[in-house]
C-alpha cells in the first residue's frame, strides 16, 4: 500500500525534482549544507547530508572546570534537532540548495527564495 503512495506521488514530481532525488540518493549532494551558524547562548547550529539524508545538528556550548590543578576544557552535547529519512523531507532541503555547490540544487532552491 505504501509503495502505490509512493509512486503516486512520484508522478506528480517533475524531472528537476526526480533529477534531485537522484542525487541525493547516491550521494553527489553529501556534505556540509551552509555555513555553521552560532547562537546568542554560545550553541552551534549546522546541516549536513550525509549518505542522502538530511540532517541538523546541534552543539551546545563547551566550558572549562578547574579541577585543583588546571582547567579542564570540556566539549558541549551533541543533538540532533531533525532528520529527513523521507524522500518528500527531502525535497524540502532542496529548497535550502542556494547553499549548496551544486547547480541544479541552486536552480531549483530560486523557486522558492523567500518562501522557505
Amino acid at each position: 500500500m505504501n509503495i502505490e503512495i509512493l509512486e503516486a506521488k512520484d508522478m506528480l514530481r517533475t524531472n528537476e525534482e526526480k533529477e534531485l532525488l537522484r542525487k541525493l540518493a547516491d550521494g553527489s549532494l553529501d556534505g556540509l549544507v551552509g555555513s555553521p551558524l552560532i547562537t546568542s547562548g554560545g550553541s552551534t547550529i549546522w546541516s549536513v547530508i550525509e549518505n542522502g539524508i538530511p540532517t541538523r545538528y546541534k552543539r551546545g556550548p563547551g566550558g572549562k572546570i578547574f579541577n585543583r590543578r588546571e582547567n579542564e576544557k570540556f566539549a558541549g552535547t551533541l543533538h540532533t534537532l531533525k532528520n529527513a529519512s523521507l524522500m518528500t523531507r527531502s525535497l524540502h532541503s532542496c529548497k535550502m540548495g542556494y547553499l549548496m555547490k551544486d547547480s541544479l540544487a541552486r536552480t531549483y532552491s530560486a523557486k522558492f527564495k523567500g518562501k522557505v
